[in-house]
């Protein structure tokens, strides 16, 4: 969808360019760069949406993994725990006592199932790569902004607009976009509702609620 309408809006320039004047053309950029920028946003949110739509679907699984004991090893407990990030990286990967998730590791497998249902429900599931998409289309931004940038310090930005629409093109507008960019990159508690990865505290601090009841 994202490529479809970067093509789309690329098209409709290239095509408008030849025939429309200096201020049309001016403005249709603008326009374009506003578009592109929106979309990568609106496109990392929705695929956080549906990867939290997805996760949540995983929970009853796991419950009844759990009831019908199935082997840890073959269940999605086991999929979603390689992506909640419990390991290190080599060489001390299979390190428990290295590991900041040591805790984790140390329990059985109810436990760990019991564990991944809570921070299913606390958004705390891990990102699946998501947040390398995120940033991917946080410095796609970046170089729309800076391609905008460079068109209004320009002769054109100068003759067609007021030094108030400049503002706003330039510092309000970015901040806003990348603001909400930064949200989806950054582990803030904000109100966007997307899975996460747990820090430590958090996760000591569930394990220590499970084992009390």
């Amino acid at each position: 969808m994202v490529a479809a309408i970067f093509i789309g809006l690329f098209t409709i320039i290239i095509g408008s360019l030849p025939t429309s004047s200096k201020l049309e053309s001016f403005y249709l950029i603008l326009l374009s760069v506003q578009i592109s920028i929106i979309t990568l946003l609106i496109w990392r949110y929705y695929s956080h949406y549906i990867d939290n739509e997805l996760v949540f679907s995983y929970k009853q699984t796991l419950f009844c993994e759990e009831k019908l004991e199935i082997p840890f090893e073959i269940s999605i407990a086991s999929w979603l725990e390689k992506n909640i990030v419990f390991e290190l990286p080599p060489p001390y990967k299979n390190s428990v006592e290295l590991s900041r998730k040591k805790k984790y590791l140390e329990q059985n497998d109810t436990m760990k199932n019991k564990i991944i249902r809570t921070l299913i429900e606390r958004n705390r599931s891990g990102y699946r790569f998501h947040n390398i998409w995120d940033k991917v289309a946080a410095y796609s931004a970046v170089g729309i902004w800076l391609f905008q940038l460079i068109l209004i310090i320009s002769n054109l930005g100068a003759t067609y607009l007021d030094f108030t629409s400049i503002i706003i093109l330039i510092v309000i507008l970015p901040a806003g976009y990348f603001g909400m960019f930064w949200a989806l990159t950054k582990d803030l508690k904000n109100n966007i509702t997307i899975q996460r990865d747990p820090t430590n505290i958090e996760l000591e601090n569930i394990i220590d609620q499970i084992a009390k009841q």
